[in-house]
């Protein structure tokens, strides 16, 4: 599991998480080796704020899937984005596409 605290915390995985929801904190802590956090802002949203912050292994990046949203995320948002890497998807989505994905890989 992951918690993004503050500054003074860093931010912990243990197992082989893909993604992890990295909630209650703001997004100044430490990211762990292999992981990029993103913002799931929903499909219309234009306000990082409001959204769901993750962590994305860097091995889902490669799904195709993903590659989708990393496409779209540059066609609505552009190259140049501040900050965090901002995902418009829902949270539900996102979890659906992951489990999706995981389940696809035991099989």
């Amino acid at each position: 599991m992951a918690m993004w605290g503050s500054r003074k915390q860093t931010t912990k995985v243990t197992g082989p998480a893909r993604y992890v929801h990295a909630d209650g904190g703001d997004s100044a802590g430490k990211v762990p080796k292999g992981y990029i956090p993103m913002v799931l802002v929903g499909g219309d949203s234009e306000d990082s704020e409001g959204g769901q912050r993750v962590l994305v292994n860097v091995s889902m990046l490669r799904e195709p899937c993903i590659a989708a949203l990393l496409e779209m995320a540059e066609q609505q948002f552009g190259h140049a984005q501040p900050g965090v890497l901002r995902i418009p998807c829902s949270v539900t989505h996102f979890d659906q596409m992951v489990n999706a994905m995981i389940s696809k890989a035991a099989s």
